[in-house]
């Protein structure tokens, strides 16, 4: 399998597909914006193009909406026994349907959505969790990073997927509450921050959002606002159907629509913490 189909040339999706003609694949693309595809990679005009000359065709979109669109033209237009490889963050509802509507036509759905941010794509640095059955597909993970947790259902990788951003979420609310509270206290938060993450909690996640809350550095996003809305929306939508309650999650998307409501969707979903300063009555960008 020398040829690989690869939709989306996003923050993430750009530096994904560069890094697989990189490996030497044969890399045939489609965006929904045309004449961005990265150097090494086939641009096509249209799904139908990528889907019939691959046996492996990689969906990194940006929504449930966006990933259903690209698969009713993958169910028509992939050879049967081909692959859809679905790397992007869907609800767990979708993640079923697409493996059910695939294996009907002869097709498999094998999910492998990817933990890190672009600046991990381009270094070949992506946490890769899988479900599904992914023989021959070694080569291509290899690629991107690595598969970190496999499971053998596809819906189950999504529900990882949700659960991981669930608990980077959950550590941007917590560092953004923590962070308004010493500044309220006269206290530099960027002390406090490299306090907290070079000690208790010495983790790259924790010293990196916390660091661009604490700087108050926001923009350029390296994962939007308003993918973060989407995101908890999804992993709401999971509680419900799991019966398996989330209440922070509830939380942080007040945050996220009281930030969004002031126009800051280009901001990073960090910049939830925006509005937990606002509340404690903090400019939404630190001044001086």
């Amino acid at each position: 399998m020398d040829t690989i189909g690869f939709l989306g040339f996003g923050r993430m999706g750009r530096p994904m597909a560069h890094n697989l003609a990189s490996a030497g694949f044969q890399v045939l693309g489609w965006n929904r914006t045309p004449a961005k595809a990265p150097p090494g990679v086939a641009e096509k005009r249209s799904i139908e193009e990528v889907a019939r000359d691959c046996q492996v065709v990689a969906t990194m979109l940006a929504d449930d909406a966006a990933v259903e669109s690209a698969a009713h033209v993958l169910y028509e237009h992939l050879p049967r026994g081909a692959t859809h490889l679905g790397m992007s963050t869907i609800s767990i509802a979708l993640a079923r349907r697409l493996a059910f509507e695939h294996a009907a036509r002869g097709q498999r759905y094998v999910a492998a959505p990817v933990f890190g941010r672009p600046e991990a794509a381009e270094k070949k640095l992506l946490w890769i969790v899988t479900g599904g059955e992914t023989d021959g597909l070694a080569t291509i993970f290899d690629a991107l990073g690595k598969v970190s947790l496999s499971l053998a259902e596809p819906w189950q990788a999504s529900l990882v997927k949700l659960t991981g951003n669930f608990v980077i979420l959950s550590l941007i609310e917590s560092l953004g509450e923590a962070l308004a509270l010493v500044e309220k206290g006269g206290i530099d938060p960027r002390e406090v921050m490299r306090f907290i993450g070079s000690t208790f909690l010495d983790a790259p996640a924790v010293r990196g959002y916390g660091g661009r809350i604490a700087d108050t550095e926001l923009e350029p996003a390296g994962f939007a606002l308003v993918l973060g809305l989407k995101d908890v929306n999804l992993m709401l939508k999971a509680a419900d159907e799991l019966r398996s309650p989330l209440p922070l999650a509830g939380i942080a998307r007040d945050h996220f629509l009281a930030a969004l409501a002031r126009g800051r969707e280009n901001w990073d979903w960090g910049g939830l913490a925006s509005a937990i300063r606002e509340s404690a009555g903090l400019s939404p960008v630190r001044r001086g």
